[in-house]
């Protein structure tokens, strides 16, 4: 998927999202043993979450549209490095040897692949190669409530590896008379879903947490959904941030 280096928006600097008074906490770098399936920090992370300007601003009116559902965003990952990437990597290497002692490497690759994409072959100048977080523009989050701080209940936790992971797992559900229409799950998701998709974001569909908005696979995904879909991304790799400020507020914190 090319990259216009030559839209304006494509040398937009990250901001930290904290600066625009969203609510969130990195995922990757928590060391309580919260993290599932983690269970530690990932090498590689950064404390902070950062992302694109224009996407924070785009976050700040998803926001305030929430507020009269009684909710806002909380932010699990944003810009993620290549080298906390790797050590995405790394750790589902690690699970996938455990699972599968005799396997080979093809065997151990493939099913690694079906968790996170492939760090080794990343060059900044190949946009073919880029991470999708490494671009600063694709957004993990939930919701949260205004009221008590809790997370909403979505039917399934951040980097899940099921199938109640997918953003139509429930509506699926409905379909098959499982639930009922008033399922809380069903409608968190919903509300998170056109909220996000209202500011022009576009999910992937096997994960309901995750969003983009001007990088390769917002392009991809857009296009697949028959959305009118530009011929180009404009934003590709940046680099780390040189210095992180607070991080953002934990749930409960409002």
């Amino acid at each position: 998927m090319a990259v216009d280096e030559a839209d304006p928006r494509a040398a937009e600097p990250l901001v930290d999202l904290s600066d625009y008074g969203l609510a969130g906490k990195n995922y990757y770098a928590r060391t309580d043993g919260g993290n599932a399936p983690y269970h530690r920090a990932i090498a590689g992370h950064i404390n902070g979450l950062w992302a694109r300007r224009s996407v924070a601003e785009k976050l700040v009116r998803v926001n305030r549209g929430l507020q009269e559902w009684g909710f806002r965003l909380f932010v699990w990952d944003a810009y993620r490095p290549a080298a906390c990437q790797q050590g995405l990597w790394a750790f589902w290497w690690e699970q996938a040897r455990q699972d599968r002692p005799d396997a080979d490497d093809a065997s151990i690759r493939a099913r690694v692949l079906e968790f996170v994409s492939d760090p080794s072959r990343f060059d900044p100048g190949d946009p073919a190669t880029i991470p999708t977080h490494a671009t600063g523009a694709a957004i993990d989050l939930t919701l949260q409530h205004l009221d008590t701080g809790a997370l909403a209940e979505m039917g399934a936790g951040f980097d899940e590896m099921s199938p109640r992971a997918a953003s139509d797992y429930f509506e699926r559900a409905l379909e098959r008379g499982d639930i009922a229409p008033d399922d809380p799950q069903l409608l968190h998701r919903r509300l998170l879903h056109f909220a996000m998709r209202a500011e022009g974001f576009v999910n992937y569909p096997p994960e309901f947490w995750h969003f983009d908005w001007g990088n390769q696979m917002y392009v991809r995904n857009l296009a697949a959904i028959g959305g009118d879909a530009p011929r180009a991304a404009w934003y590709g790799y940046v680099r780390p941030p040189e210095g992180e400020s607070r991080t953002l507020s934990e749930p409960g914190e409002r």
